[in-house]
């Protein structure tokens, strides 16, 4: 691997000579004095304007031109949204460096409003240890209904049916606001990424290999940019109706209010419909029967959230926020289940079995944070603390009959109760030093979780008494306390990123009705290096490695059952141990070509596997750590300008993964390879209507116990904006042709001939209708939130 590395550098080390003179600089807002991010930079020789060097500044603002000859110059910088700035420059024949230092763009209002089409920056940039997607102003995503279409188009992420998310093919990734964590569950953060539209927003960047700066949890990020906003007020109301097999609408309000040290932010949610799902499996048993399972899931839901935030900013670069958060879930969900079993040649129905759940489920969410957010020199300090209680009921009635004989087999009654209370505190430093920056950081977390489960069963006197069987109690407390060093400098074409985190956990597992408790205690080092070569402008290769833990999440260490039918459920385990994956990554990009090569290794790797008793029929998902996890990949995207009206993106990927997987006896690793491509054509139509067809596959996958049928779909998509683009109006199609649907066969039939499909109705039409009022553009600050609010709400 090393042989390979040094070769891939070699044929560059002696193309460049000693530079005369270097040119350095940081490009930075004028009024708040922030970085502005890959700003683009042209060095003209005068007097005949010849460009001698174009280069983009990096993510902090910072930029260096090397090798410049002794003479007259003028150094042209633009960025979206600003001012296009010039400076006159003298370079001395006996100088080495040109120090420039701050250079300040104005930023442009005209631009925010409106975006030049043939200014707009690529779609799809690579940045050191990122992927960057320029949303604003880019035609490539002007016809997406939200963030989460917009995802849909990322290199190396897939987006499910149910919009959960998947990096490089085996990672799920946390959402971050403006560089902040921000915790949701399932539903919360698929109606935030729905609500988000694509004008809301500046950038999105994808994080595949974070670096040892986040918390250990994190091993993959998309961290979500919104457009940058000064003093003044700006609101918005977006509604969306989507119409699959029951209607759903989902409606949102935001506004933001800047006003001398003080911006206000306030934004509202409200979801209610109906969610679908059918499963269906067939199992040919060990005693040569038939079983033929089929559970439809309707769920409904009335959603509502919210979120207030208050910032001060008593000096210049320094600054108070407040944040206020609130989710609130209620859910009725009525499964219809029935089991069918028959005899070998499935022509003669020997037994069935018909079973009704209703489950009333509420969830809430509270949240407080605390954050100062300071600079000052080449000094920034940002302290962090965050308070939190989450509070999860839920009631089920389920019946067990026998249809043949019209007889009632079994009767439950469950009352779930879920208390987890989070507090955390983190602090950040950052230095700036010639070429680079130090960084530093400590964080301290303390968890506690209350779990009671109780199960009550209708005995022969028809009276409800407790299943000792099935009731349980757990309590589970954590703490977590780490500290972080980082290292990065730039010189010249090259630049390197070094980083060390320690995070030391302590947990007690307490499963009160099985009396038994079990303590961890132990320290984790999680280095991480990245090296990046600017070849020419806008060519970079980069190599990285990285190394990440997971810890279980707290319904992952539950010791409950949970149904999914009378013979299918899944139960937690509270000696889990967390997971461990070391990744190693080589990148390259020129201009919109991008493709990246990963391989690693996770061991300890988390799951839930298939335990089936032939005797009983019994199939259970549990919990449990898997010896290891190879992996490896290869992903490509490019995007293409084939005439002003027509631009198309596209991505693949080549995916390789083995797992050791033990069952009944046997210990199994059976390497899988499969391969993904997903591809947009965004068209600009006359009377200013922008199309959209979108596409996906995925080809025939699995693991070492399942084999994963290909599944794909087409999305089509139609936006136009109207009233000075004040209203904005989508339409969009999503799986037209319904072949959205996930299925599975299990490898060894000789235990257990089970196919099975999952569905969630991905077919459905969406129409989104959107409103933007006031003039200004006020700053909006979005909660600082844990790592384990993301744990605990998934």
């Amino acid at each position: 691997m090393m042989r390979f590395i040094f070769l891939c550098f070699v044929p560059f080390s002696g193309v460049y000579v000693q530079a005369q003179v270097r040119i350095t600089g940081r490009v930075i807002d004028s009024a708040h004095r922030s970085a502005i991010p890959y700003a683009s930079l042209s060095l003209q020789k005068l007097p005949d304007s010849v460009t001698v060097r174009g280069i983009q500044a990096d993510s902090a603002g910072r930029f260096e031109l090397p090798d410049i000859n002794p003479g007259n110059y003028v150094l042209k910088i633009t960025a979206l949204s600003y001012r296009a700035h010039q400076r006159p420059l003298r370079v001395e024949a006996q100088a080495t460096t040109l120090p420039l230092g701050y250079l300040t763009l104005l930023r442009d209002d005209q631009a925010l409003e409106a975006v030049v089409v043939s200014g707009e920056r690529r779609g799809i940039q690579v940045r050191d240890d990122k992927t960057i997607l320029q949303v604003a102003g880019n035609t490539f995503f002007r016809a997406s209904a939200n963030v989460l279409d917009i995802l849909a188009k990322a290199p190396g992420l897939a987006v499910n049916a149910d919009g959960s998310l998947l990096m490089q093919g085996r990672n799920v990734p946390v959402i971050f606001v403006d560089g902040k964590p921000t915790a949701m569950s399932a539903e919360e953060q698929v109606a935030y990424l729905n609500g988000l539209t694509p004008d809301q927003v500046e950038s999105v960047e994808l994080i595949a290999n974070p670096s040892a700066r986040y918390d250990a949890q994190y091993k993959a990020i998309i961290d979500i940019r919104l457009r940058k906003q000064g003093q003044g007020w700006k609101g918005s109301v977006t509604s969306s109706l989507r119409q699959s097999k029951y209607p759903y609408a989902d409606n949102s309000f935001q506004v933001n209010l800047g006003a001398n040290k003080f911006t206000y932010g306030l934004r509202a949610g409200y979801m209610v419909g109906n969610d679908p799902y059918t499963y269906q499996a067939l199992q040919h048993l060990a005693n040569t029967r038939y079983m033929a399972t089929l559970t439809n899931n309707k769920t409904a839901q009335n959603n509502l959230n919210l979120q207030g935030s208050v910032d001060y900013q008593f000096k210049k670069n320094q600054t108070f926020g407040l944040t206020y958060k609130s989710w609130q879930a209620n859910r009725e969900r009525l499964s219809l289940n029935s089991l069918h079993f028959s005899d070998a040649t499935r022509t003669q129905l020997l037994d069935a079995t018909v079973s009704r759940s209703l489950a009333n489920q509420t969830q809430k969410n509270q949240v407080i944070n605390l954050s100062y957010d300071g600079s000052w020199g080449k000094h920034t300090l940002n302290v962090f603390g965050s308070f939190g209680k989450i509070r999860n009921r839920q009631e089920e009635d389920i019946q067990n009959r026998n249809s043949l004989q019209d007889v009632l087999m079994s009767y439950w009654k469950t009352t779930l109760k879920n208390d987890i209370t989070l507090r955390s505190a983190q602090v950040d430093y950052t230095r700036s030093i010639p070429n680079g920056s130090l960084e530093m950081g400590g964080r301290f977390a303390y968890i506690t979780t209350n779990n009671d489960l109780r199960y009550d069963t209708l005995n022969t006197e028809k009276k409800f008494v407790p299943d000792a069987g099935r009731t349980n109690r757990f309590l589970y407390n954590e703490y977590i306390s780490a500290g972080y060093f980082g290292y990065s400098r730039k010189v010249k074409r090259f630049s390197i990123k070094l980083s060390l985190r320690a995070e030391h956990t302590y947990t007690r597992a307490d499963a009160v009705t099985l009396q038994e408790v079990r303590t961890r205690n132990y320290i984790t080092w999680l280095p991480g290096v990245n090296f990046s070569y600017t070849l020419r402008a806008h060519e970079v290769i980069g190599l990285s490695f990285t190394r990440r833990m997971t810890r279980p999440t707290f319904d992952q260490l539950n010791p409950f059952r949970f149904y999914f039918s009378p013979l299918n459920y899944w139960v937690g385990n509270p000696y889990l141990l967390p997971s461990v994956t070391s990744v190693i990554s080589l990148t390259y990009s020129y201009k919109d070509f991008q493709v990246a090569l990963n391989a690693g290794r996770e061991k300890d790797r988390l799951t839930r596997y298939p335990e089936y008793d032939p005797v009983t029929n019994d199939l259970l998902y549990l919990g449990t750590n898997l010896p290891y996890h190879d992996f490896a990949s290869v992903e490509l995207s490019y995007a293409i300008a084939l005439t002003k009206w027509w631009r198309i993106v596209q991505n693949g990927g080549v995916y390789y993964h083995k797992e050791q997987m033990p069952y009944f006896g046997k210990t199994y690793a059976i390497p899988v390879t499969d391969y993904s491509l997903s591809g947009s054509q965004v068209f600009s139509l006359p009377a200013g209507i922008t199309a959209d067809v979108s596409w996906r596959h995925r080809s025939r996958s699995g693991n070492s116990l399942y084999i994963f049928k290909p599944i794909g779909g087409i999305d089509v998509g139609l936006q136009k904006t109207w009233a000075k683009s004040t209203l904005n109006t989508k339409l969009n199609f999503y799986d037209v042709f319904n072949t959205y649907i996930t299925r599975l066969q299990f490898r060894e039939e000789n235990i257990i001939n089970n196919r099975l499909s999952h569905r969630g109705y991905a077919q459905r039409v969406v129409l989104s209708v959107g409103y933007s009022f006031g003039k200004a553009k006020p700053r909006s600050r979005q909660s600082r939130t844990t790592e384990e609010e993301n744990r605990v709400s998934n």
